[in-house]
């Protein structure tokens, strides 16, 4: 019974202390388990495929210049209004050049709930003082050193003045900014606590305030505008992009300086997922990407002779958001053999990684009503639980509902909700209760304080849902955000940043340094900015 958890030699009131819901556990990501997931499985094909087949490296027929209905002459084009394009376009009108915003989407279309800080003054005062080189050299180790570690550098070295700049604007609008994350530094997987967010968990707060301050500096915002095609002059140079207005229209608008592209990733692309990130198609969901992103600034690029990054296939951000709150947590995973095929205790994109490669992709965590019990002794980390909340309870009342957790009085009953043998299931559960009397998992290497019986009903299993957040691969650029042609050679006159842009990223979203893909967005975007300005 409870005696075969393992022993609990460290006191509850450590484990207690500081310990807090992340705020990423949300009980709306979670797919209904008796759903099948919308799997798309494909091998990625090779380069020569996709340069013969692919339809998105065909450029459309140029538009005629007899019907573009207006021009409008500027410094800096920046096209795309996510926290990327809305930092370019601060940056550059803030600097005094005539600076054009152009988006697709009728407002901003940006998220910016998580981002990564090193040494803000939020965190000097709490006396966090984190070496970004030592960080930014993390990050390119997680990458097996396949990113231009100049750019991860130049991220290091710059975003800490930038963030403090943005808690500086938003504390005179009166915005309150938290910082919150869990260090451990002796943990297997380190991470650090570089989380801010701004006005809480509303994903717009920061991209409004970037709006305001690039208007107020004079930058020109066109919505519901989006950009088709990029110009070029007889030199080679980028000298603008056409864009349809709201009427239909086409209208030009000239970049005397340069085009920034920061128009976000092509998740929403399922062509360009299958030729540059396949794994990205082997989700039950789309939660975090935009509809409209849908690679328009890769392919504008590509279209007048850009290369795409070389590090291939791309970077998917796929996270594990099972039944909320314990998406996260290391509890007991099994496949629908009923087979337990992991050490529980990673970060969710990897979580993500061992589920796609189990049969039809889906997985299943495992737990018992001893769970609040269970939850202090889970070291915290990204998107876990580690103690109850009235929030917590409210997930798990939603999920039981909505179906995305499922709930029993003995595990054949459970084996049968979830659809895996009950035999398999039984003989898995019996011997992770082996393994926790034992106070040793001798399969997997687990910390053994995370091994928890699963022994006292009811019993609760939740379907682990792969969810695709965004697709981190990009035009090829170099250190000054400069778009480079397949000759590795500089387009005069187009920049990009973002989504837009690669070499930042490789293998997987490190969670070691959450909310770093916002980070990156506005700190590139402000790099990019001020090297077009200055060009």
């Amino acid at each position: 019974m409870k005696e075969q958890k393992r022993n609990k030699a460290i006191s509850r009131r450590q484990f207690l202390k500081g310990a807090a819901v992340s705020a990423t556990a949300v009980a709306g990501t979670a797919v209904i388990a008796s759903c099948a997931p919308k799997v798309v499985a494909t091998e990625a094909p090779q380069a020569e495929t996709v340069s013969t087949t692919a339809s998105f490296l065909t450029p459309p027929a140029p538009i005629a210049a007899a019907d573009i209905k207006q021009t409008v002459d500027g410094d800096i084009v920046v096209v795309g209004a996510g926290v990327c394009g809305l930092m370019a376009a601060y940056t550059a009108a803030k600097a005094g050049v005539k600076t054009i915003l152009v988006e697709k989407t009728e407002k901003f279309n940006a998220r910016g709930g998580h981002n990564a800080g090193l040494r803000s003054k939020i965190e000097l005062e709490e006396g966090l003082d984190y070496d970004p080189k030592r960080v930014a050299r993390d990050l390119i180790r997680w990458s097996n050193n396949k990113v231009e570690a100049e750019q991860v550098m130049q991220w290091a070295d710059r975003h800490s003045a930038i963030i403090d700049e943005l808690i500086d604007m938003a504390t005179a609008q009166g915005i309150e900014v938290m910082r919150y994350g869990n260090d451990m530094p002796d943990a297997y997987y380190p991470e650090y606590k570089t989380v801010h967010m701004f006005g809480g968990m509303d994903e717009t707060i920061l991209a409004g305030m970037l709006e305001k301050a690039a208007k107020d500096s004079g930058a020109e915002f066109n919505y519901s505008t989006p950009a088709e095609q990029l110009v070029k002059d007889a030199s080679g140079r980028v000298t603008g992009v056409i864009a349809k207005n709201t009427e239909g229209a086409y209208v030009q608008f000239n970049a005397a300086k340069a085009v920034i592209l920061c128009t976000g990733d092509y998740g929403n692309n399922p062509e360009m997922i299958q030729a540059y990130c396949p794994k990205a198609a082997i989700v039950d969901t789309n939660v975090y990407t935009p509809p409209v992103n849908t690679g328009d600034g890769h392919k504008m690029g590509l279209w007048i002779g850009a290369a795409m990054q070389q590090e291939t296939p791309h970077t998917p951000m796929v996270h594990n958001l099972g039944a909320a709150p314990f998406s996260g947590n290391p509890f007991l995973r099994v496949n629908l053999e009923g087979r337990r095929y992991e050490n529980e205790d990673v970060p969710i994109p990897l979580m993500a990684n061992s589920a796609q490669l189990q049969p039809q992709h889906k997985t299943w965590t495992v737990y018992d009503s001893t769970f609040a019990d269970d939850l202090p002794l889970m070291t915290p980390g990204f998107s876990r639980t580690t103690a109850m909340s009235d929030r917590t309870q409210t997930s798990i009342d939603t999920a039981l509902e909505n179906g995305s957790l499922l709930k029993a009085d003995t595990i054949e009953e459970l084996a049968g909700l979830m659809g895996v043998p009950a035999d398999a299931l039984k003989a898995t559960i019996d011997r992770y209760n082996e393994l926790a009397a034992k106070g040793s998992d001798d399969d997997f290497g687990k910390d053994p304080a995370m091994v928890t019986a699963v022994d006292t009903a009811p019993f609760y299993a939740a379907y682990n849902s792969l969810a695709l957040l965004v697709v981190l691969g990009g035009l090829d650029v170099n250190k000054s955000l400069q778009v480079l042609d397949t000759e590795h050679k500089v387009i005069p006159g187009l920049y990009a940043a973002g989504n837009a842009a690669g070499n930042f990223f490789a293998n997987d979203y490190p969670v070691i340094v959450p909310g770093l893909s916002h980070s990156r967005a506005w700190t590139l975007g402000r790099i990019a900015a001020e090297n077009a300005v200055a060009s």
